[in-house]
């Protein structure tokens, strides 16, 4: 069981904001949750009030967080010695009316389910599931145990969540894709650094098999051919779901580029498909963000740290070509950038403290540029305070922690928002939406 602590404020406004509200009501905004550099706490930001409404103590400060599918939970990154990944419930729920989705706020709360392990890294989330990955200690230094925990989403809610281990067959920098229809998508260790003889071979995996999920863990079809170039994915990182197709970023050179998986035909007859999309040029990803509906991926694009430009990928396209690539400004690390809810636009928030927001097609266009903070060091490691993006539908927000305030600014309508003061120093930041 986790050792966190909860504590409420703003009592009569989170009253107000859990009653469910009528159609011919504005609908309710989400919440916001971050981090801070300094202390070990999560706080929660109500968009409808402006004011910070709960807060939950953490292990240390400034950790880290990754979003799961469907809006209403956060995975919370604690950064402690056991490996500890909590989960938070920001209370956020929403439901289908097919024509409109109705919001509704409840209490948000930390769950006492949590998960340890050795090295917490990547964290994935669809179709209806959560996958949290655990790349294990490097093989000389000791023994570990590499595995990814599978939750059903729909069961946090639940007293005992659903969970399921696949242990991994060796340390990796890993990860574990929901496929839907209890199939998964899991990396394959690479070889030379599982045996642990040669320190200098990669974590980074070569590539993926395919697995539906029971006692034994059937395997569908395997992508680990490094004679193939449509079956591998040599010194994978990087990976997003536009629909229905899933990428997968290579490396550069030959046999590199983005792996790129479907599935094609009905039922038992539907089988995996991979197929390589080049690179413009001689450079790589390193991470990528897709939005559901949303026809366009995008990628930091580089060679090594810091990358240095934005690559858009349609990932049904037959080649990437140089106007997909985007130089960030004045050579700058790409940093942090995330896409609006609908696909269509891109906000990127770089080390000189701009916020800038594009138009990712019919070509890349910069619409909007606001001094968002004071310029900042991005990278990894940093030990200053590192502002944080954020983007819920249509609207970007970027923490300030020198000045404990965290902005909005409309991607839309292309002017800032809200500015509101939360004390302390804000830093990373994970949208609530349910939307």
């Amino acid at each position: 069981m986790p050792s966190f602590r909860f504590a409420a404020a703003g009592l009569a406004g989170c009253l107000l904001a859990s009653a469910a509200f009528a159609h011919d009501h504005a609908p309710l905004r989400r919440r916001l949750i971050f981090a801070d550099h300094e202390k070990p706490v999560v706080r929660i930001l109500d968009l409808d009030s402006g004011e910070v409404t709960h807060s939950f103590d953490v292990p240390k400060a400034n950790p880290g967080f990754a979003g799961v599918s469907g809006g209403r939970y956060v995975v919370v990154k604690t950064g402690d010695e056991a490996g500890t990944l909590g989960i938070l419930d920001s209370g956020l729920i929403a439901e289908s009316h097919g024509d409109h989705v109705d919001l509704d706020k409840a209490p948000p709360k930390l769950l006492d389910f949590a998960v340890k392990g050795d090295r917490p890294a990547h964290v994935l989330s669809g179709h209806g599931q959560l996958a949290l990955f655990f790349d294990g200690l490097r093989p000389w230094e000791g023994k570990s145990e590499p595995k990814a925990v599978l939750v059903a989403i729909d069961s946090l809610a639940k007293d005992k969540p659903a969970v399921t281990v696949w242990p991994s067959p060796a340390p990796q920098h890993g990860i574990a894709v929901p496929l839907g229809n209890r199939q998964w998508l899991m990396s394959i260790p690479n070889p030379a650094y599982a045996r642990g003889d040669d320190r200098s071979a990669s974590s980074r995996p070569n590539g993926f098999e395919i697995l539906e999920q029971g006692k034994d863990w059937k395997r569908i079809a395997l992508f680990d051919d490094a004679g193939k170039p449509d079956a591998s994915c040599k010194l994978f990182h990087g990976s997003a779901e536009a629909r229905g197709r899933h990428v997968f970023g290579c490396a550069e050179g030959e046999g590199g580029g983005l792996l790129v998986l479907a599935k094609a035909g009905q039922g038992t007859a539907a089988a995996w498909s991979g197929r390589k999309l080049g690179y413009p040029d001689e450079r790589r990803v390193s991470a990528l963000k897709s939005r559901a509906g949303g026809r366009y991926l995008v990628g930091n694009y580089g060679l090594k740290a810091p990358y240095d430009a934005l690559l858009r990928i349609d990932p049904d396209t037959k080649a990437l070509k140089a106007d997909d690539v985007l130089a960030v400004p004045g050579g700058q690390a790409a940093c942090q950038f995330e896409l609006s809810g609908d696909g269509g636009r891109l906000a990127n928030l770089t080390p000189d403290g701009k916020l800038r927001i594009y138009e990712i097609a019919p070509a890349w266009k910069e619409l909007a540029a606001f001094d968002a903070v004071a310029a900042f060091d991005c990278a990894y490691g940093a030990k200053t305070p590192v502002p944080s993006l954020a983007v819920i539908g249509g609207n970007a927000f970027v923490s300030d922690p020198a000045n404990g305030r965290i902005r909005e600014f409309h991607l839309d309508t292309l002017k800032q928002g809200l500015d509101m003061p939360v004390g302390g120093m804000p830093a990373n930041l994970a949208g609530s939406d349910a939307g």
